[in-house]
């Protein structure tokens, strides 16, 4: 009988082996299709873009390949143009590259007429495989060109073997789910229920709960009786473990400092909230893991090893450097009778990076004063040594004593600012017209947008008032305005739009100089200039932005940049209603 349900336990559990084996490759199959169907839809718009932009440059190859060139320079893709017969004009990756291409599966579509062509194969230039994707170029409905655009597939598909790996992981416990609860239907059908057993599993599945055996039978009464005793002895003791347990994870969890314990044999006993917060750790732990498959800094690993009997203590400042750099002050203690190591973990980031915020702004504002000052003093003096008997001299000085020293007040006025902004004043609600503070800002500036030429265009309801703290809203504006004028070259355009409804949407757009990608996770630091030399001589004080993002913050808003060298810079601002 135990041998015939073995046999159809195992005939049963091949059977499901092979059905969640077949579903997974089609799964996986399908996943893979989507993943590059859609980095196929990504390139093409990529490439449409790139098209777009040589037209509205007054299109011609030279502007494409200059577009194409700045396009790659940091991406891993490969950008290649060719003419309506196939033959290369410019290649990305070898601009000497020659011939044609005319036998490729991408480009033959696209000669046949088709409106793109894809093809995956391995790159006999790049030695690697490639996704390609053919876009075809035409004026007046005619090919005169074909722009091809190729990305390595290690590219996106890494990033699509993660979102892989947890459908995987997802569909491997529902599997389990499912084969566990058929298994359990198959033992419930094929064995009758028994007395004894099911009560003593219950009690081991669920010891806070009483079981308990109604049975009279005289032979067995006695069994019954000391089972319902020790079921009731076993809940009440479980139930006093249990909330000593509770009360214990709860106060672990609720510090503010990272604690995890390693067991005799290096597993995972325990870990705090803290601590999965300061390793980056976001998903459920399993039991009794080994430690090194969750901690996976090499210099946390290597303190975890060094603790011996002879070494029972050991404190050290480690820097990870998974998910963003991070200063941890780490303590460790060996419990000799368990065996166990508690590590003892406290979070010095912000700590560090506080102090090195206030040594930079020290430094920067030292220097930023000392410049304007040093000028002064020496032209000063110069004027004091005999320039003064010039008058041409002498108003020539002056003029530069007096930029210097309006210099020196905005940043002093920038300083008291910030000093505002770090400080949490109650400032009033006010109703604010936009339109009229936008203007009356744009007025304040107007020689200077005579003298660049500039055409400024204001877009938005000229009756919208917004309700603010005009003491935080007002410098937000005024700084965007002053760098969008300040950065603009001669005879551009600025234009500034608004809108709101459950929040009110500020956006200044230049056609500047630009920003580049590195640059702009910086911009909105204190004292942080992307071309030093240019602010200085516009005068800036590299203190704008900062405020900006430090009043948008006190608003409960958010800033956002978007950049792009020598096209210009668009800055929104959105605020919610207070």
């Amino acid at each position: 009988m135990k041998k015939q349900r073995a046999l159809e336990y195992l005939l049963w559990l091949t059977t499901l082996i092979v059905i969640f084996v077949g579903a997974w490759q089609l799964i996986g199959g399908f996943f893979e299709h989507q993943v590059l169907s859609q980095q196929e839809n990504y390139l093409e718009k990529k490439g449409n873009l790139l098209l777009r932009m040589a037209k509205e440059t007054n299109y011609n190859e030279a502007t494409l390949q200059q577009l194409s060139k700045h396009y790659v320079e940091h991406a891993d893709e490969r950008v290649t143009y060719l003419t309506a017969n196939g033959k290369i004009v410019f290649d990305t990756f070898d601009f000497d590259l020659s011939g044609t291409r005319t036998n490729r599966p991408e480009v033959k579509t696209v000669l046949a007429g088709g409106k793109i062509g894809t093809s995956l194969r391995k790159s006999a230039t790049l030695k690697k495989e490639l996704l390609y994707v053919a876009i075809p170029v035409r004026q007046d409905n005619h090919l005169v060109g074909i722009l091809r655009i190729a990305e390595s597939t290690t590219a996106f598909m890494a990033e699509a073997s993660n979102v892989r790996n947890s459908i995987l992981t997802v569909y491997v416990i529902l599997c389990l789910f499912i084969t566990v609860f058929v298994l359990y239907f198959l033992r419930q059908k094929n064995r009758p229920l028994e007395t004894l057993l099911p009560a003593i599993k219950k009690m081991v599945a669920n010891p806070t709960r009483t079981e308990t055996i109604m049975q009279t039978t005289p032979h067995w009464e006695e069994l019954y009786q000391a089972l319902n005793q020790l079921s009731e002895q076993m809940s009440h003791t479980y139930k006093a473990y249990s909330a000593t347990e509770r009360q214990l994870h709860t106060l672990l969890n609720d510090l503010m400092i990272g604690i995890f314990i390693v067991d005799s044999e290096n597993r995972l006993i325990m870990m705090n909230s803290e601590m999965k917060r300061q390793l980056g750790l976001f998903q459920n732990l399993a039991e009794k893991v080994n430690f090194a498959e969750v901690v996976k800094d090499p210099q946390l690993i290597q303190l975890i090893y060094r603790i011996t009997p002879d070494a029972p203590f050991l404190h050290d400042e480690i820097t990870l450097h998974q998910n963003g750099e991070r200063v941890l002050d780490v303590d460790l203690r060996l419990f000799n009778e368990e065996r166990q190591v508690l590590v003892m973990s406290y979070d010095m980031t912000q700590v560090r990076q506080l102090e090195k915020m206030q040594q930079d702004f020290v430094s920067n504002v030292s220097h930023e004063l000392k410049t304007p000052v040093t000028s002064l003093i020496g032209f000063t003096e110069t004027l004091l040594d005999g320039a003064k008997d010039d008058p041409e001299t002498t108003t020539e000085f002056l003029r530069i004593m007096e930029k210097d020293a309006k210099r020196l007040q905005a940043l002093i006025q920038d300083i008291i600012q910030l000093s505002k902004g770090q400080q949490d004043l109650d400032y009033p609600i006010q109703d604010v017209t936009i339109a009229e503070l936008l203007k009356q800002i744009l007025e304040s500036y107007e020689a200077q947008i005579h003298s660049k030429n500039l055409n400024i265009t204001l877009t938005g309801d000229s009756a919208l008032t917004w309700s603010t703290k005009v003491e935080l809203f007002y410098p937000i504006v005024k700084n965007l305005i002053e760098n969008a004028i300040k950065y603009s070259p001669e005879k551009k355009k600025i234009t500034i739009t608004y809108h709101a409804a459950d929040t009110l949407t500020l956006c200044v757009t230049d056609q500047g100089v630009g920003i580049d990608l590195d640059d702009q996770q910086r911009i909105f630091e204190r004292f942080y200039r992307v071309d030093k030399a240019r602010a200085r001589q516009s005068g800036g004080t590299g203190l704008g932005l900062a405020i900006v993002k430090e009043s948008v913050e006190k608003l409960n808003g958010k800033v956002q940049l978007e950049s792009h060298p020598g096209v210009g810079s668009t800055f929104t601002v959105i605020l919610p209603k207070l």
